[in-house]
């Protein structure tokens, strides 16, 4: 949840933990003259065909080699390939989801960024999964708009784990149709909807008898060897290994070591299980080895990757890379791991029974995880094994491969070494998906080692700030007090960081300022910048509870100066942004929250993000953007309480609802305080339920329940100020004074904002105290007080135009409309007042100003004019004729100005996305989801642009939106529809100003075809368009260039979110069609040129759209055969066939079938 880092740099020397392994992430590489299987490769065309493709076998079947193969075949043809390996350390919810997100990363630069934000906030993942593979699910879902493979290895290293198998599955079903998943396991899974897609036809599985040598690929690996043997020693050879590749490869091994004659009997020996069959070989090929080579592969076997420096390192040999050559050479089973062979492993089997040889080393757990709990302790090694499982976790733990390391140490029984590492490489993993992990190394020490040791402690604690707060709370408090005994001041104030900032999230103020006064007394001690800064911070919290916010803004401001780890950082601002919010100040809130994020620790920790968003919410709120407030308020709530299931997310719901309730949304506001409400009842927090009460009480005056309302201020202002002592809320107070206000007690409401107005101008209140000056010069008028009021009316707009707010939040209607006529006739805030008319008062300020035409003040009717013409509607045209008119000069000046302002053109171009994903920009600005307000205000701007250049009646419109609904409904919603619409593409545009991009003549709709817009589908048919002509010319670079063009533009079908609606189907049609003849003409043209692969990922981009054009299997099948793959084409011949008796019920054309007969009878 905090950022555990010291208060300045502390790291120790040397390489810093992995908290992710990109080996993982990157597919094998193929060994020189790795065996070639013709019809395992040709079975890629299936694979591309089906959602998911299982390779199911024991291990040493070749199963890895082939999804590398297949994946090296991809990448030729531009297809996006991910890749991942697993092991045990991802049957952890957690980290296979960690290694899915960057998987997919790898491809798409910031695709599950959210995803992995909210990996890093849920508190058990074992339960909070969900909300994690939710969120990668929406990107891939947006993100992923042509085909797409993820390559699985190794899966049956997880699949025992339920949760596992649940995140698995629902990957399977909510995955889009354009990813293609290919798995690996050694066991067949389980999980659902496996099962139903087997049913289906949806699932493409390999076995182990798919995966059997042939006799010709037996004969490779003999000859490889050089070893020659005859066909019935062959069969012999294949029958006794099931066609096994790894025990055919050790039997060529051990084979090519004995004379001719004596070949056979070896053959004759061979029997038994796989196990059996591969100790026998393993044994034959080891007793032919030199004791020296032996030995080294015992050492080598140890780790479970390893390079030639490790070793070297380890063993302390000068000759590890001739001895791994001769190992090489000799057809052992080592596998490299990266591009340069640098990286190896042993195969699993073979590495097993090395470790077998070496009683000490049976017992080495590899795995990058701790054992369970309740596992029995392994028997003690030998002095020699334990040295060497030492001297390996050292050398790995330099590397910053500390889970490696761990597991050898634990391997030598070094309780100690293993403290050490955890103690000195392990806090950066404590702030990645690894963080559960690291705590279950700590749990796996002995209780008194870490209890003793008050870095493990504070580690222990810190493991658990997600998923057990009140053990970490205890934990880390244990650990300041051994730090502040043993006057280790500067960790004292490192651990204090995170406890108070733990501390503020749970809302225990006493604790919290205890906290803060230890932090600044630390502080005191260690006198650094680091530690003026945590001081800074410390006061600044401390002014902030006595509720001197002037001060503690003050203070804040010095600690920007100064440098400030992520948790004391994150910490100001938050207590920045409540004051900012609170004062009225939501500019500075904003850039407060916004310095805070670019800061990774916090932005990539969610539970930090969304507690900074929800201050950021309300503070868009205050500068008037009350849909994007709600929107971002409601959205944050939703994760806090995803992550707070013990009543923390309590403040979140409080403020949301206080924010709702201020848009008069009542009722959702209400559930937000019964939320609140229940979450502080269990907190025992008797502050925020005076708060709620206030609340509750505006929203029974919405209700129209003023009278009860009114009758209970005096007790909740009494409540109040018990509770809230010196740090008041005084907007809580305001809203009572509206309460009173509103329900005809004004006299009482008067002197209530009279009180007001003194205690907000004390403690430095902005927006709010303009707010409170504005009502009460509203209550003035409404007793006849005329000199109190003009004196607030100037008071209230002067502050708020000192400070260029935009937007008076909490006025009621009359108030508000009370304030700016005032304003208009005193002549205040011109700018102030224009921008309240025209996004607060929109619909009543034509009126408004219309009323004050004739006024007798020169003054006024200039201002007058000039605020017709920033209000940008057409209805203000008769208004500003009849001021051209007016009989002083300036005012005529002023009315010519503002008429020429009404025309309205918009500052950007539209550029819009309808290939493969919709997305609209304004010039570089991205028209987002809650932008457009509807579903439906989507789905029109889409029909009019289907139909551009043409226009379409309200009755063809209202048919396509809205089949079921009755006209006049269907029609209102039209005209709710059109304005969201314009919201959206023309936030800007002034009202009353005809719309630049959509067209409206009586009722018939459009999209006008004249304005400044670029749409991708329009330059796709272009560029095909291009290349056409450049083809019918001759002009073969030309065409390929004009074609590659239009394939880069082809994202996928044209609006895929309507891929249903009736009025996308012509023109998705159309563009399939264009598209399908272009990759065909493109792909005939690189086959000419040599470009066999270029074309193969043309071909299969046309079979994801229409699965029997033939045209396409046609050119699929000369790129194979161009390459030497005839089975592969051959394969694809019979694919083609199935599939125009499935979709069309007819033969292969002439052409296809000579083709195929040409193939069949090549020699």
């Amino acid at each position: 949840m905090t950022t555990a880092l010291p208060t300045k740099p502390m790291l120790p020397a040397g390489r810093s933990a992995q908290p992710l392994l990109p080996l993982k992430l990157t597919p094998p590489p193929l060994r020189d003259g790795v065996l070639l299987r013709p019809d395992l490769q040709a079975l890629l065309s299936e694979v591309r065909l089906h959602p998911i493709t299982l390779v199911v076998a024991p291990a040493g079947y070749g199963k890895t080699t082939l999804l590398s193969q297949w994946v090296q075949e991809l990448q030729r043809t531009n297809a996006p390939v991910c890749w991942l390996t697993l092991d045990r350390g991802e049957r952890f919810p957690a980290m296979l989801l960690a290694y899915l997100i960057r998987a997919f990363q790898s491809i798409v630069p910031h695709m599950g960024d959210e995803a992995w934000r909210v990996l890093s906030g849920a508190s058990n993942m074992q339960r909070d999964w969900p909300l994690v593979a939710g969120s990668l699910c929406s990107d891939l879902q947006r993100m992923l708009p042509t085909t797409t493979f993820l390559f699985i290895d190794d899966l049956q290293q997880v699949t025992e784990s339920a949760a596992i198998g649940q995140i698995l599955g629902y990957l399977l079903r909510a995955a889009p149709p354009t990813l293609h998943i290919v798995a690996a396991s050694r066991r067949a899974p389980t999980f659902a909807p496996l099962s139903r897609l087997r049913a289906e036809g949806q699932l493409l599985e390999l076995s182990q008898r798919d995966l059997h040598l042939t006799a010709n690929e037996a004969r490779q690996i003999l000859a490889a060897q050089q070893v020659v043997i005859g066909d019935d020693d062959l069969a012999l050879l294949l029958a006794r290994t099931e066609g096994w590749a790894l025990s055919i490869q050790l039997a060529a091994r051990a084979l090519a070591g004995r004379p001719i004659e004596r070949r056979s009997d070896f053959l004759q020996a061979l029997a038994g299980s796989q196990e059996q069959l591969l100790h026998y070989l393993a044994t034959e090929v080891l007793s032919d080895l030199p004791a020296e080579l032996i030995e080294f592969l015992r050492m080598a076997a140890i780790p479970e990757r390893f390079d030639a420096a490790l070793l070297a390192e380890v063993l302390q040999r000068d000759d590890i890379v001739y001895l791994l050559g001769r190992a090489q050479a000799l057809g052992l089973p080592i596998l490299p791991l990266d591009d340069r062979g640098d990286q190896l492993r042993f195969h699993p089997l073979w590495r097993e029974l090395l470790q077998r040889r070496e009683p000490a080393a049976a017992h080495h757990a590899p795995a990058a995880e701790p054992p369970p709990a309740d596992s029995a302790e392994p028997p003690a090694a030998s002095s020699q094994a334990k040295a060497i499982q030492l001297q390996f976790g050292r050398a790995l733990e330099a590397r910053g491969d500390l889970d490696e390391a761990l597991s050898h140490y634990a391997s030598a029984g070094a309780t100690g070494e293993l403290a050490r590492a955890l103690r000195q490489r392990a806090w950066p993993q404590l702030q990645s998906p690894r963080r559960d992990t690291v705590r279950r190394w700590l749990e796996q020490l002995p209780a008194d080692v870490r209890e003793n040791d008050t870095e493990l402690l504070y580690m222990w604690g810190y493991s658990q700030t997600v998923n057990a707060p009140d053990q970490a709370i205890s934990a880390i408090e244990r650990a300041a007090d051994r730090y502040h005994q043993s006057e280790q001041y500067e960790r004292e104030l490192r651990a204090l960081a995170d406890l108070t900032a733990l501390l503020y999230l749970r809302g225990r103020p006493p604790t919290f300022i205890a906290c803060c006064v230890r932090a600044v007394r630390a502080a005191n001690r260690v006198r650094d910048a680091w530690s003026r800064g945590a001081a800074l911070v410390g006061v600044t919290a401390m002014l902030h509870t006595k509720g001197r916010y002037a001060e503690a803004l003050r203070v804040a401001r010095q600690a920007a100066g100064q440098p400030l780890s992520p948790s004391w950082h994150w910490l100001q601002a938050m207590i920045v942004a409540s004051i900012n919010n609170q004062l009225g100040m939501p500019a500075d809130t904003i850039a407060m929250i916004d310095d805070a994020l670019q800061l990774p620790q916090v932005d990539h920790d969610d539970r930090m993000r969304q507690n900074l968003l929800r201050h950021r919410a309300f503070a868009l709120e205050l500068q008037g953007y009350t849909s994007e407030a709600a929107a971002l308020a409601i959205d944050s709530h939703r994760h806090l309480g995803d992550y707070y299931r013990d009543g923390s997310a309590g403040f979140s719901a409080r403020q949301l609802a206080l924010l709702l309730m201020l848009q008069g949304r009542v009722d959702e506001a209400s559930t937000y305080v019964a939320q609140a409400r229940v979450a502080f009842h269990d907190m025992g927090a008797l502050k925020p339920l005076a708060s709620l009460q206030a609340i509750e009480l505006y929203g029974q005056l919405l209700r129209g329940q003023g009278a009860r309302a009114c009758a209970a201020v005096g007790a909740v202002l009494h409540r109040l100020d018990e509770a809230e002592g010196q740090a008041r809320d005084l907007r809580l107070r305001l809203l009572l004074a509206l309460v009173l206000g509103e329900g005809g007690q004004a006299e009482r409401a008067l002197a209530l904002t009279n009180e007001l107005v003194a205690q907000m101008h004390e403690r430095g209140y902005r927006l709010f105290l303009a707010c409170t000056h504005l009502y009460r010069a509203y209550l003035a008028g409404l007793l006849a007080d005329q000199p109190m009021q003009h004196a607030a009316l100037r008071a209230g707009w002067q502050l708020f135009a000192a400070d260029n707010q935009q937007h008076l939040p909490m006025l009621p209607p009359a108030a508000l409309r009370a304030a700016v006529v005032g304003a208009l006739q005193l002549g205040l805030a011109a700018a102030s007042v224009s921008h309240v008319l025209r996004h607060q008062l929109a619909e009543q300020a034509l009126d408004i100003l219309r009323g004050m035409i004739e006024s007798p003040e020169v003054d006024i009717r200039i201002n007058i004019a000039r605020l017709l013409g920033d209000l940008g509607t057409a209805a203000a045209y008769p208004s500003l004729r009849i001021m051209q008119k007016d009989r002083s000069q300036a005012v005529r000046q002023v009315a010519d100005q503002a008429l020429s302002r009404l025309i309205y053109r918009p500052p950007y171009r539209l550029r819009i996305r309808t290939l493969g994903a919709f997305a609209v920009w304004r010039g570089d600005q991205e028209v987002r989801d809650r932008d457009w307000r509807s579903s439906k205000a989507r789905q029109l701007f889409q029909l009019l642009l289907t139909e551009r250049g043409r226009t379409l009646p309200r009755d063809r419109v209202l048919e396509a939106l809205w089949p079921d609904m009755e006209p006049d409904a269907a029609a209102n919603n039209l005209r709710v529809t059109l304005n969201r619409l314009s919201k959206a593409v023309e936030p800007d545009r002034p009202d009353g100003a005809p719309p630049a991009y959509i067209s409206q003549q009586g009722e018939t709709y459009g999209f006008n075809v004249s304005s400044d817009y670029q749409i991708d589908a329009v330059d796709f048919a272009e560029a095909v368009a291009e290349g056409q002509r450049a083809a019918r010319r001759g002009q073969r670079s030309a065409a390929i260039s004009a074609f590659r063009t239009a394939m880069t533009l082809y994202g996928g079908p044209y609006l895929p979110d309507n891929m249903y609606e009736d009025w996308t189907v012509v023109e998705r049609e159309r563009l399939t069609m264009l598209f399908n003849d272009a990759a065909i003409r493109l792909g005939g043209l690189l086959l000419d040129e040599g470009l066999a692969h270029d074309t193969i990922g043309l071909g299969w981009r046309v079979l994801e759209n229409d699965r029997a054009h033939e045209e396409a299997y046609r050119l699929l099948m000369r790129a194979h055969a161009s390459l030497g793959e005839r089975s592969t084409a051959l394969r694809l011949y019979t694919r083609c066939v199935a599939m125009l008796q499935e979709e069309l019920g007819v033969e292969p054309m002439i052409e296809t079938t000579a083709l195929y007969t040409t193939l069949r009878d090549m020699r």
